[in-house]
């Protein structure tokens, strides 16, 4: 790990950056050492469910004669022990989101020590959060199991999976502004996620974007060439899951300044980006 790396602050407001889209592109540029520490240390935290996977796509290629009720049981009893490697992966992904506040907010610190923080801060919540995801994922799994197993029907088929996909998709949007959102306001859990559902619904367009690109380009690579997802799997372990906790806390932030912080937390508006972008907002 990068232990002697701190987080950049830019102390002249006039050289931050004037939006959200030049701090991403900022970020990406600049803080390489960043973003490739927060993605390896979700991977260790993914092992596990990496690990159930694996073993998941092992049982499927080594099944033999393809059948509607193995294909299922598969598929159930796979999905039903990730449940809790889901809770172990967002124990980090967590951390991780508190890590990046600071990095957009132009805060300082160093990348280990604010991640342990944020261990200290939300395991159970990070834990809790994402056993509730495993068990949307579960359901989103065994129902596009079941509907692929016993229609006969293609349209049936694709009109079921894409319905299921939907509801999966609006979980994980609402699962990534409960993450910004914790280190934002100090909430219920319920009352994040209550939050986490309202954002991902006003922002559906780009809620199906992020879910595409960090959910559906691994599944179809899936299906598509073993060798591609190994590919695939080594950047997102070395950089580009820290890039989708980037993307996720930009575009929260966002949200969050559009419908609570314009309200209740007006000291918090753009904060991060030059004060000269936020007076021109404000006029």
């Amino acid at each position: 790990m990068f232990k002697h790396k701190a987080l950049k602050v830019n102390k002249e407001d006039a050289s931050l950056p004037k939006n959200r889209k030049e701090l991403f592109l900022t970020v990406l540029k600049d803080d390489f050492y960043l973003l490739s520490e927060l993605s390896i240390l979700l991977f260790l935290f993914s092992l596990p469910l990496a690990g159930g996977f694996t073993f998941e796509l092992t049982l499927l290629a080594r099944m033999g004669e393809v059948t509607a009720q193995k294909f299922f049981s598969v598929c159930f009893y796979s999905a039903l022990i990730e449940i809790p490697l889901w809770g172990v992966r967002y124990i980090g992904r967590y951390a991780a989101f508190g890590v990046m506040k600071h990095r957009v907010h132009n805060e300082g610190g160093y990348v280990k020590e604010l991640f342990f923080e944020g261990l200290k801060k939300g395991a159970l919540r990070g834990f809790l959060i994402g056993l509730f995801f495993g068990a949307i994922a579960f359901l989103w799994q065994i129902g596009c199991a079941f509907l692929l197993s016993v229609s006969d029907s293609a349209l049936w088929k694709g009109l079921g999976v894409g319905g299921v996909t939907i509801a999966f998709l609006i979980v994980f949007a609402a699962v990534e502004c409960f993450l910004a959102g914790e280190q934002f306001y100090e909430l219920s859990f319920f009352g994040s996620l209550k939050n986490g559902f309202s954002f991902a619904l006003a922002s559906f367009p780009a809620s199906a974007l992020h879910f595409v690109l960090c959910m559906g380009v691994p599944l179809v690579l899936t299906v598509v060439s073993y060798y591609s997802l190994i590919g695939v799997g080594l950047v997102w372990a070395l950089w580009g899951d820290g890039v989708t906790v980037l993307a996720a806390t930009l575009y929260s932030h966002r949200l969050f300044d559009k419908y609570i912080n314009s309200v209740y937390y007006t000291d918090y508006i753009n904060k991060g980006l030059s004060r000269e972008e936020k007076e021109r907002k404000d006029g």
